[in-house]
């Protein structure tokens, strides 16, 4: 009797499941507390496939701080508490450096971004580049000019299209992440073509690592059948978004190439390092791929965090007063705020450090792999196990933040302030992002002078109410609010020739 290809791949999945199960349990030690499942699929019904980190918080309430999900054979370890994150994965950075192999976005391309490589020479190799690049306060400085002429030019975006908020925080973060990586310029006239294929890569990178989203992640044995087999659409979908994928690498890199040979290229992260005559192609593959990496994160973060402050404003108009009254006191009406007001404007910066904690740009990091078994007070936790700090969690956590789905940036002023969110926000151990400085700096100027430049307020609606939006995120791995709509008007008269002054007479 002959077997169909159905029952042969059933045969080797119910095998793998087993060979999984028994080495999960290899030590004679418990897992974590969690979902109990379902032989072979264990709790694959259970498992999330949105906004993961409101189910991940609702089970520590009934399990503890750290609790375990077998999903057809794979071990995920969530972890609801920062403590346990900082004691595993920073106290234990070399057990917990890896990386799922994620076979969906090494479909898609993503095997050579940072934030997918395994711990290993490459990888430390690319931290080595960017670190010494933007990797401490220090590095910043130098392109404080270039942060100050972008966010200058987030005001014109938004005064010229005041109804196109996402827009012009989009254009502006790419700007920035644009120049500083390549020393490109944008295109200010429409739509520029490598912000709008970053945006797209970058959101279909955030697809294909949420956990559970394609089932290819789950039994990697699918990524070899054909695509025309039954269940392969994943297949087509890696078709389209490796090419843009490639192309976040590809084109810019190209691009710099180009300007190099022609004796015209500004200075940028990519120019500098392939200023090498005898530059190895190992090399070229590390300083294209740092790159894309460097780009794709750093222009994401600042558009969630600054287009997350027009909607905190919009329903917190007392904030905006506060903030506005600040920048009165500080920088006055005859300019607008730079990096040398920073220290005197605390309000300010509590303002940012809220925006971090409030709607956290990754509410769930990309997971840790287990390099080695291990143990946490006695639960196992085995080699290849997926570890997901719940990053949303930790930031919303009342033993920490006092009334923490409220959007109050006075919880970090006076003397005991809360914790920082960028404790939290920008990843553990190994893992951690090598551009929080950068982010630090867009994220401040864009908001202070945003601040200073402009008048936010609900927009009125039909029936002479005003429209109050939702507080709701889009995207599960890279989080940002869900598209909004409200009334953004200069502060002042002075604001619109304050901006254009300072555009005639400052080079991007």
């Amino acid at each position: 009797m002959a077997f169909s290809i159905s029952a042969v791949y059933a045969g080797f999945f119910i095998l793998a499941v087993l060979l999984v199960w028994k080495r999960l349990n290899r030590n004679g030690l418990p897992l974590p507390p969690g979902p109990k499942g379902y032989p072979l699929i264990g709790s694959l019904l259970d498992f999330p496939s949105s906004q993961a980190w409101l189910t991940f918080a609702e089970w520590s309430k009934k399990w503890g701080p750290i609790t375990s999900v077998n999903v057809m054979g794979q071990l995920f370890v969530i972890i609801d508490d920062p403590s346990v994150a900082v004691e595993i994965l920073d106290k234990r950075g070399s057990t917990y450096a890896d990386r799922p192999e994620m076979p969906m976005a090494s479909l898609c391309g993503w095997g050579s971004a940072l934030s997918n490589l395994h711990y290993g020479s490459r990888f430390r190799e690319y931290r080595k580049l960017i670190g010494h690049m933007i990797g401490t306060k220090g590095n910043m400085v130098k392109f404080y000019p270039a942060e100050e002429y972008q966010s200058t030019m987030f005001l014109k975006r938004v005064m010229d299209k005041p109804t196109h908020l996402d827009e012009a925080t989009r254009k502006t973060a790419g700007a920035m992440v644009l120049q500083i990586t390549y020393g490109y310029l944008i295109k200010e006239e429409g739509s520029d073509p490598l912000v709008d294929l970053a945006d797209r890569a970058v959101l279909q990178f955030s697809i294909v690592v949420t956990p559970g989203m394609f089932l290819v992640d789950v039994l990697p044995w699918l990524k070899y059948v054909p695509s025309w087999f039954p269940g392969a659409g994943f297949k087509r979908i890696a078709a389209e978004y490796r090419k843009n994928c490639e192309d976040l690498a590809d084109v810019p890199f190209a691009w710099v190439q180009e300007q190099l040979a022609r004796g015209e290229a500004r200075p940028s992260y990519t120019a500098n390092l392939l200023q090498d005559k005898d530059i190895s192609e190992d090399r070229i593959h590390e300083i294209k791929w740092s790159a894309a990496s460097f780009y794709g994160a750093g222009a994401d973060t600042t558009v969630s965090v600054v287009y997350a402050y027009f909607l905190a404003v919009t329903l917190h108009p007392h904030v905006q007063q506060k903030a506005h009254e600040e920048i009165e006191r500080v920088v006055g009406r005859e300019r607008l705020p730079s990096f040398a007001d920073r220290d005197d404007l605390p309000f300010v910066e509590a303002v940012c450090k809220e925006l971090l904690r409030w709607l956290p740009i990754v509410p769930l990091a990309v997971p840790h792999r287990v390099l080695r078994d291990d143990t946490y007070k006695g639960y196992a936790i085995p080699e290849g196990t997926y570890v997901i700090p719940n990053v949303w969690k930790f930031l919303h956590d009342p033993a920490v933040y006092k009334d923490p789905m409220v959007f109050n940036p006075d919880r970090f002023m006076g003397p005991n302030p809360e914790m920082h969110p960028a404790e939290y926000c920008f990843g553990f151990g190994r893992r951690v992002c090598p551009g929080s400085h950068l982010a630090d700096v867009s994220i401040w100027i864009n908001v202070a002078k945003s601040i200073a430049g402009f008048q936010v307020s609900p927009t009125i609606g039909p029936d002479g109410m005003p429209i109050l939006p939702p507080v709701e995120t889009v995207g599960d791995i890279i989080a940002r609010p869900k598209p909004f709509v409200c009334d953004v008007k200069p502060r002042t008269p002075q604001v619109p020739k304050i901006v254009a002054e300072y555009l005639a007479t400052h080079d991007a």
